[in-house]
């Protein structure tokens, strides 16, 4: 196996012809229990406990986890190794939105300044529409290229923090960059099938309904039909991506940490997200919803200072574009520096929960914790 997955532990059960850890020996009998109120165990005189805890040589107890144990041990995971984490996602995040913000001013600019301009004629506007429109998209198409690529990289980068993190230890910055640049490419492949599978089957069935819709407005037809095909396929497209998003969402941790390739990594989260997917699927959502929240909160006085100066500034103004856009920029960049690493934590985690729950790998944790 490759040197990813030289931590013990991490190797899927069966994997190169390594069996699965064989459970942990029974404990020895303990005398009856004596039951309490609500049918819960009475404690022990003293202040003893019955069962002992479960071992936690980082930041997670070595059992399946709880929301709460998740969310908490990715805010852990970040703050038990900041600077390569939080110094790798503000390099990622500051450059992502440092080339779509001049995409939008050197593509979008001259378009905003027409569209703003009362007195301006339709022909200019729609001029300059043509003229910005090519630009607009191949500059849309770099930043999500560049995004694909720097969110691969930061999300094996967590992984790999969050795995050592488990066991107590913090691998260094230059540790967890070799690491990772092993895996590259391949991480870019997994990213891009994460991305572009969902994104197909969606379109794959909002499309007849938007083409029928269209053509029946073109010929003045009733778009009765179109709009219940559009209705119903944008609501079958919604179940079918979060499906697809919840059955794909652990195969990047799968590669770092199994030195899986990218076929073999999709199949190890096809085959991990098939026992408890609703629970995976609600704290994915939950995960998002309050992240999205948490981040529009943070968002909202950049964008209302960003209102106030460009009032100042006049919208006709060409300087308008340029400052708004670096006001929301500066805060986007200082919200998701944060954001993408809690978020690739929770994931990692998830990954580690459905082992420990499907294969003990808890078990092992604790011997490789225990050496």
């Amino acid at each position: 196996m490759g040197r990813m997955s030289e931590s013990p532990g991490w190797t899927a059960p069966g994997a190169g012809g390594q069996q699965p850890p064989p459970p942990p020996p029974p404990l020895p009998s303990a005398p009856q229990q004596p039951v309490s109120g609500w049918g819960q165990p009475a404690p022990v005189p003293g202040g003893g406990s019955w069962a002992a805890p479960a071992p936690r040589p980082g930041i997670i107890p070595l059992r399946p986890l709880s929301l709460g144990e998740l969310w908490d041990g990715a805010f852990r995971a970040v703050r038990s190794n900041p600077k390569p984490l939080l110094g790798g996602s503000a390099a990622v995040v500051v450059t992502i939105v440092l080339v779509q913000s001049v995409v939008q001013g050197l593509t979008a600019g001259e378009l905003f300044s027409s569209l703003a301009d009362p007195t301006a004629p339709t022909d200019q506007v729609l001029d300059s529409f043509g003229s910005s429109l090519p630009g607009f998209l191949g500059g849309l198409l770099l930043s999500v290229v560049l995004s694909l690529v720097a969110t691969a990289a930061l999300s094996g980068l967590v992984t790999v923090s969050v795995s050592t993190a488990v066991l107590g230890r913090r691998t260094p910055g230059g540790e967890l960059w070799r690491r990772v640049r092993e895996r590259f490419w391949s991480l870019v492949g997994v990213s891009l099938v994460f991305s572009l599978v969902p994104g197909l089957a969606v379109a794959a069935l909002v499309a007849p309904g938007l083409v029928l819709l269209t053509v029946s407005l073109i010929n003045g037809d009733g778009a009765t039909v179109g709009v219940l095909l559009t209705l119903l396929g944008s609501l079958g497209a919604v179940v079918l991506g979060l499906w697809l998003t919840v059955r794909l969402l652990l195969a990047p941790c799968a590669l770092v940490l199994e030195g899986q390739g990218v076929g073999g990594a999709i199949k190890r989260s096809w085959a991990l997200s098939r026992r408890g997917f609703w629970r995976l699927l609600g704290i994915w959502l939950l995960t998002a919803v309050c992240i999205g929240v948490v981040a529009s909160i943070v968002l909202a006085p950049f964008n209302l200072i960003a209102t106030v100066v460009g009032a100042v500034v006049g919208i006709g103004s060409p300087l308008y574009f340029p400052i708004t856009l670096a006001i929301t920029g500066v805060g986007s960049a200082l919200v998701y520096t944060v954001v993408y690493p809690l978020q690739s934590a929770v994931t990692a985690l998830l990954y580690v929960d459905q082992r420990m729950r499907q294969e003990g790998l808890d078990v092992e944790l604790a011997r490789s914790a225990a050496q």
